[in-house]
């Protein structure tokens, strides 16, 4: 076994932009969600496809304990911290503080032996501030860029000079003022809707779309009033585009500069936020290889190399109505979602089936329990196994109940929460639908509401 895979310290936050964003930049008009916000901070236990046998994955929350038996029972191995490296109702402060900080911090790792991550090779999730120096304390290997360069080069500013670059069609220009936003985004407007797009806007946030001069001048009027309290206004502004389907390439820069192509997901979003993920068919690939995609993605690569960064990358690309490709939406320099599906699908490849990634937004209240969930899907004969071969195959757990156990911690039961179970929808030589339905079904028979 070679030293990757019985050293590894899979780590993460899934709110990494936050942390790369400039705090005296304005801010786009946007819903606060208290609650998922802290859904957002149990998703680094959507890692553990990364894990191999030996290596050591720390959340900020301890797994739940039958989801994580349920996991090792169907084959996934890893080892994991069992307590929290915070209280689940940390409040401001432990939105505050990133998981490097956490470890940096304390003066243990959960419950963990101070030498169980003797000799480890930190592998984060994205590279953020804090992140060399919890390196430096646990005396774990690394071989990352730099803060500042992958800072850079996740920018929506560094995706559209890369366009430039590269000579792709670039619609896109950066306006540095409230008065430029309105005096372009009006003449936008006259082609037709626009978005405007925060420099590390993510998942639904940091991206606006404008429909009318009405909309555009409450925008402009939100940012001014930010402006007089002395915050600079840095906004990508693009004409919005007619898209039949989203999708994303995963690949590998190697420390040498080496590109290692990965796969190709098609995406499921809503509202710019991300639902779903599933393989690329046939007919997209065909598609891809035709327009010389993936030529496109080598370039990239070589200019993200040049600029400093090696590492996992995701890039976002759109296949429009009309038929034409648009290879580089933007850049993510970390992983991402789609490869999280992509390791998942290589572990049901050795049961010799495929699977497609998704989650349900949910409400509820009351006592019930992951336990519970597990064993209704079972007696339903729906919770994956692999002498199955179909099923549901849950990823996550803590997305679901941490607003139900921060409500607890409070001193407050039964009151409603909204959680999320981030899940792996496995057809086998079903169908996806049926399985969709009776996964519908237990949910309600425990008392859960799908959030539509």
């Amino acid at each position: 076994m070679n030293d990757r895979r019985k050293f590894e310290l899979i780590i993460g936050t899934f709110d990494a932009e936050r942390f790369w964003r400039d705090p005296n930049q304005a801010k786009l008009p946007s819903f606060h969600d208290a609650e998922m916000e802290n859904v957002v901070m149990a998703m680094d236990e959507l890692l553990f496809p990364f894990c191999g046998a030996q290596d050591r994955l720390i959340t900020r929350y301890g797994m739940n304990t039958s989801h994580k038996a349920y996991l090792h029972e169907i084959g996934f191995q890893f080892l994991s911290n069992s307590t929290d490296l915070e209280r689940p109702d940390g409040g401001s402060a432990g939105r505050t503080a990133n998981i490097f900080d956490l470890l940096t911090t304390t003066d243990h790792v959960g419950d963990m032996d101070p030498d169980w991550l003797n000799g480890a090779r930190l592998s984060p999730f994205a590279l953020i501030p804090g992140a060399e120096r919890a390196a430096m304390r646990l005396g774990l290997e690394q071989d990352c860029p730099s803060v500042e360069t992958v800072q850079t080069v996740n920018s929506k500013l560094y995706s559209t000079e890369l366009n430039r670059r590269l000579e792709l069609q670039c619609d896109s220009q950066t306006v540095y003022s409230h008065e430029e936003l309105l005096s372009s985004g009006l003449a936008l407007l006259k082609q037709g809707p626009f978005l405007i797009k925060d420099e590390f806007g993510v998942s639904g946030k940091g991206n606006l779309l404008i429909e009318s001069e009405a909309i555009l001048q409450r925008v402009t009027s939100y940012l001014a009033d930010q402006c007089r309290k002395g915050r600079t206004v840095r906004f990508i502004i693009e004409p919005f585009l007619l898209k039949e389907l989203d999708f994303s390439c995963q690949f590998h820069i190697d420390p040498d500069g080496t590109y290692r192509h990965i796969s190709v997901q098609q995406l499921v979003n809503h509202n710019f936020a991300y639902q779903g993920s599933y393989t690329a068919d046939d007919r997209l690939l065909h598609k891809l290889h035709e327009a010389e995609y993936f030529d496109v993605m080598k370039l990239a690569a070589r200019e993200l190399y040049q600029s400093g960064y090696h590492g996992h990358v995701c890039v976002d690309s759109m296949l429009l109505r009309d038929g034409r490709i648009v290879p580089i939406v933007e850049v993510n320099a970390r992983r991402s979602m789609s490869l999280i599906k992509h390791y998942v699908d290589r572990y049901l490849e050795q049961h010799g089936t495929a699977g497609s990634m998704t989650h349900a937004t949910l409400q509820f209240a009351g006592d019930v329990s992951f336990d519970q969930l597990l064993e209704s899907l079972d007696r339903e004969g729906i919770l994956y196994k692999p002498d199955q071969g179909f099923g549901i195959l849950p990823l996550s757990a803590n997305t679901l109940f941490i607003n139900k156990v921060v409500s607890e911690c409070k001193g407050i039961r039964n009151k409603q929460v909204k959680g999320r179970l981030y899940y792996s929808l496995i057809e086998g030589t079903g169908d996806n639908e049926r399985l969709s339905a009776k996964l519908e079904e237990v949910l309600l028979s425990l008392s859960f509401k799908i959030a539509r």
